[in-house]
């Protein structure tokens, strides 16, 4: 009995506590005042009616002039390297080639379970007699071509990385 009373007075206690208190006051609410503009810093107003003249004609910097000016051989080096890029027409990169096989059905399966697992891939199928091969992406480094190859990986376990020419027409 007593156990019961102690349970009853603890709970009555926590009941109590956890309670919402409300204080209602009768005196009206006052609002804050305080002036802080002698804490303002002050500025100077500029009077923009008035027009001011500038003196540019007269003001002529004395630059030096430069003693070793390179940008006469640069340009004739960065000349040289255009014209010499000019006659690229490929370059050496990778590519992730899912299936490679006879059959022009499973090639063309390959080619759309490709475009379901990297939706904005445009999978490229050629026939190479006698054998159909579905290739994926156009990379400069095996590095950048690991990404894709990891995620078809899964769907096409005879999938690999392998070089091939990338023409600089073919790329957007």
């Amino acid at each position: 009995m007593i156990k019961k009373s102690l349970y009853f007075l603890v709970f009555s206690l926590a009941i109590y506590a956890c309670s919402p208190t409300t204080t209602t006051s009768t005196s009206s609410i006052e609002t804050y005042n305080e002036d802080l503009s002698v804490h303002r810093p002050k500025f100077d107003v500029i009077d923009e009616s008035k027009e001011v003249k500038s003196n540019t004609e007269e003001v002529k910097a004395n630059y030096p002039e430069p003693t070793n000016d390179v940008t006469k051989y640069l340009n004739t080096v960065l000349d040289s390297i255009n014209m010499l890029k000019a006659n690229i027409k490929y370059v050496d990169g990778f590519t992730v080639q899912v299936y490679s096989g006879t059959s022009s059905e499973e090639a063309k399966i390959a080619r759309g379970k490709v475009y379901t697992i990297l939706s904005d891939a445009s999978p490229s199928l050629k026939y190479d007699e006698p054998n159909f091969k579905v290739k994926v992406g156009k990379y400069y480094s095996r590095l950048e071509a690991q990404k894709t190859y990891a995620k078809l990986k899964r769907k096409f376990p005879n999938s690999i990385i392998i070089p091939e020419k990338i023409y600089l027409e073919e790329i957007d």
